[in-house]
């Protein structure tokens, strides 16, 4: 049975990231790191479905927060699954508070739009 928790994932994502605030990935502060692994150990979340859901995600954020697509930003990844999603993850957080500010509205409030966007888990989804 394939059960699709990306959604869950997401939001954990998105909540998360709205609530940690900016992290400097240079800083040493592993915060963003643990919450990555935390967020996809809760949610089954392997690291090809979390790459998938962040380059989503990225597409989500610039919608809701009106940010044009040409000329934003495309995040580098391929090198590893395990450094795309931490790239991915660094990246959409920075995204999430861009988009807030021309949105004009706070990155929570932007997380909640977004949020409300992405597809529900498929377990939830039919009353399981």
């Amino acid at each position: 049975m394939v059960t699709n928790v990306s959604g869950c994932f997401g939001r954990a994502v998105l909540w998360g990231l709205a609530e940690l605030g900016p992290v400097e990935p240079s800083s040493g502060d592993l915060s963003l790191e643990l919450g990555v692994s935390a967020w996809m150990r809760n949610h089954a979340t392997s690291l090809e479905e979390a790459r998938r859901m962040l380059l989503e995600m990225r597409e989500r954020i610039m919608e809701a927060g009106s940010l044009d697509g040409a000329t934003e930003p495309v995040p580098l990844v391929g090198r590893s699954p395990r450094s795309d999603v931490l790239t991915l993850i660094s990246y959409v957080g920075q995204l999430l508070r861009r988009g807030a500010a021309h949105a004009g509205c706070t990155p929570t409030e932007l997380a909640r739009r977004v949020s409300a966007e992405l597809p529900e888990p498929a377990s939830s989804a039919i009353g399981a």
